[in-house]
């Protein structure tokens, strides 16, 4: 019976998978390529408004409408922990700007098949700290002179870090002891560039998980 049930659980996962990739607005990086649904993208490049002074770190990433036809799109997201300052997003067309934790909405625009729109999304830090968000793509039908949910797309996690390597945050209520980068080799790295390496986070606990990571 174990056997059945855990073949069912790991087909039941596929599926969502496979829907999740058939789904019509993917993320995509500055080059086209679609960016894997749940991937962590660690966000550590900041830029200086030259007019007000403000902080900026932008995300870079984009979404493509890879379907056939013209949907209504938008995006949930939830700001996981914020230390300071605001998370902003401008996608699909208004901008929202939030301060504090908890799951939002973004607002719902056409977007035509072929179509990449940036994403538009930073943190604006006024200190060191770090910003985690879950992003993601939605999709709406009309119906009468309102827009229903239509279907959940792929997430992508944005981890900001501001001046701070994060080590003795608190990550999901446990406290974070050590975080440890591989390459795609297996090989520990003390200093990641760009590119793609999985994280390994140690909690005080003894716990621990991998994420694979997108530095950029």
């Amino acid at each position: 019976m174990k056997k059945t049930v855990t073949f069912f659980v790991c087909l039941l996962a596929a599926l969502a998978v496979q829907a999740q990739s058939d789904f019509p607005l993917q993320f995509v990086d500055k080059d086209g390529q679609i960016i894997p649904d749940g991937t962590a993208l660690d966000l550590m490049e900041y830029e200086v408004d030259e007019f007000f002074g403000d902080i900026i770190m932008p995300t870079k990433v984009w979404v493509k409408n890879v379907g056939d036809e013209t949907v209504q799109g938008g995006a949930s997201y939830t700001i996981v922990s914020i230390s300071n300052g605001w998370f902003q997003t401008c996608f699909p067309s208004n901008c929202t700007r939030q301060s504090i934790k908890g799951t939002f909405q973004t607002g719902k625009a056409a977007i035509p098949p072929g179509e990449v729109r940036d994403l538009q999304t930073e943190w604006l830090p006024n200190g060191e700290g770090q910003c985690e968000v879950t992003y993601q793509l939605q999709t709406f039908r009309k119906v009468g002179n309102n827009y229903l949910p239509d279907g959940d797309g792929p997430t992508i996690v944005l981890c900001y870090a501001y001046g701070t390597t994060g080590i003795g945050d608190t990550k999901a209520g446990k406290k974070v002891g050590t975080v440890t980068y591989y390459d795609l080799t297996g090989q520990p790295t003390s200093r990641p560039v760009h590119g793609v390496y999985m994280k390994k986070t140690t909690y005080v606990d003894g716990t621990s998980d991998v994420q694979k990571h997108i530095f950029r």
